[in-house]
């Protein structure tokens, strides 16, 4: 058994024991369908919504929209600039208010198979300061012996204590209720209709002592949770989600889930697909093989050994979870290389592709590692731009006005893994610090 062990990393052999001590569950990432049913869409415009309240909120909303949707990676997005010189050149003045077919127009102009109109309905914080009663705790002047024991020694010895009562006492507090609700549109350009049309409504209520959230704070999370949800309707997304890996008879020192918990999927794939080969009839191990098919995005091929389990195991509910758990996974294919490219910007960054991600690690070497690897397209010296936003508001309402994109540094890809990649920093603007969870975007190769 040493023998063996030495054969791996001491990472894995700590994973290995960590694994056999108890049950085992990881954390996955697996694409969900749109839930919506939606045309053939490919090229996307999404223009300044129609803001009824004359408060110009009608650019930010879209520009969150459009920054979701890149995250997603799903669409080919046109850029927004673009769409304003293009509608300034042909005199187009429209927003969400306009008719289709001035939209249909318009997306033919842009060379898009569709665009994403709407209005904002509902846009503000409700604040409202009272007083409440609110219970206390005060000494009441009169004591008695308790009986305690020292957690050291266990002995028990007596001292007093003040009795105390509960009182109700006055407390100022301030309550912010806050809503948005926005109606989205997709207009198919083909046909000049409107493909899907969803109005989507977040609001908070929560009474505050103290640290209190300024109004623009709150409608900013509420947009993003409103967006977030419109985005679910009509693009493939990503969910996480929690899977148990069991323990098998085939593999009982768990190597393969020992490999899994590194997220070294294939490694732990292969490992589980030699023994299922000489195993077929042990239920826990094709269930772990279908997680593993799962977290590297072969459903297909994760819904084949979740039903190899279930037919085993018919009455599991483990498995029969495992494959009700695939209806909404998205099967189809995600846009080609060629197909991400919606602008070509001046910087020459690819303004999608799936392969787009965000910084996951940053070592006091100044290594870096991003959520992207071989499973992208990403490879070894291929380079990134780092990226952050940075928001322009009104200084008199304090209003988000708009977006930017603020480039940090470019860094160069040195190791490739399957989910992840590591990097070197090549070059940093000064003054752009990097952090956790900013973005990066690949750059096209030079010519």
């Amino acid at each position: 058994m040493m023998n063996r062990l030495k054969l791996f990393s001491p990472i894995a052999i700590a994973a290995l024991i960590l694994v056999t001590c108890g049950p085992s569950t990881v954390r996955l990432k697996r694409l969900e369908r749109a839930n919506l049913q939606i045309p053939p869409v490919t090229r996307l415009a999404v223009v300044d919504f129609d803001d009824p309240t004359h408060r110009s909120l009608g650019p930010a909303v879209g520009n969150v929209l459009v920054s979701q949707l890149n995250t997603q990676g799903f669409y080919q997005i046109m850029e927004r600039g673009k769409i304003q010189s293009v509608m300034k050149e042909h005199a187009f003045n429209m927003t969400g208010a306009v008719d289709p077919g001035t939209i249909k127009e318009l997306g033919a102009i842009l060379g898009v198979d569709a665009i994403i109109t709407g209005e904002i309905i509902s846009y503000n914080v409700e604040t409202n300061r009272r007083t409440e009663m609110v219970e206390r705790k005060t000494g009441t002047g009169r004591y008695q012996e308790v009986e305690k024991t020292n957690p050291f020694t266990k002995k028990k010895y007596k001292v007093k204590e003040e009795i105390m009562k509960t009182v109700l006492v006055p407390e100022e507090r301030t309550s912010k209720s806050g809503t948005v609700s926005i109606n989205y549109r997709m207009v198919d350009i083909a046909s000049g209709k409107v493909a899907v049309s969803k109005t989507q409504s977040s609001s908070s209520q929560r009474s505050y002592k103290d640290n209190i959230p300024g109004d623009e704070q709150i409608l900013s999370g509420l947009l993003n949770s409103v967006t977030e949800a419109f985005v679910k309707d009509i693009s493939p997304h990503y969910i996480v989600v929690a899977k148990r890996l069991l323990k098998s008879k085939a593999d009982p020192n768990q190597m393969g889930a020992a490999y899994a918990k590194q997220g070294e999927w294939r490694r732990a794939a292969e490992i589980w697909e030699k023994l299922s080969a000489v195993n077929q009839k042990d239920p826990a191990l094709w269930h772990n093989l279908g997680v593993a098919y799962e977290a590297m995005g072969e459903v297909e091929k994760a819904e084949l050994a979740y039903n190899k389990a279930q037919v085993i195991e018919p009455g599991n509910r483990l498995y029969i979870e495992d494959t009700a758990q695939l209806r909404n996974a998205f099967r189809g294919a995600l846009p080609s290389e060629n197909q991400q490219v919606a602008v070509d910007n001046a910087s020459g960054v690819r303004s999608v592709s799936a392969g787009d991600g965000k910084i996951v690690r940053i070592e006091t070497t100044g290594e870096i590692y991003v959520d992207i690897g071989s499973k992208s397209g990403l490879k070894a010296g291929d380079r990134l731009l780092v990226f952050g936003q940075r928001e322009i508001r009104n200084p008199d309402t304090g209003e988000i006005l708009d977006v930017e994109q603020v480039d940090k540094a470019e860094l160069s890809v040195t190791k490739v893994m399957l989910n992840s990649a590591l990097c070197r920093t090549t070059k940093q603007q000064v003054g752009n610090k990097l952090a956790l969870k900013d973005k990066v975007k690949i750059l096209k190769a030079e010519k």
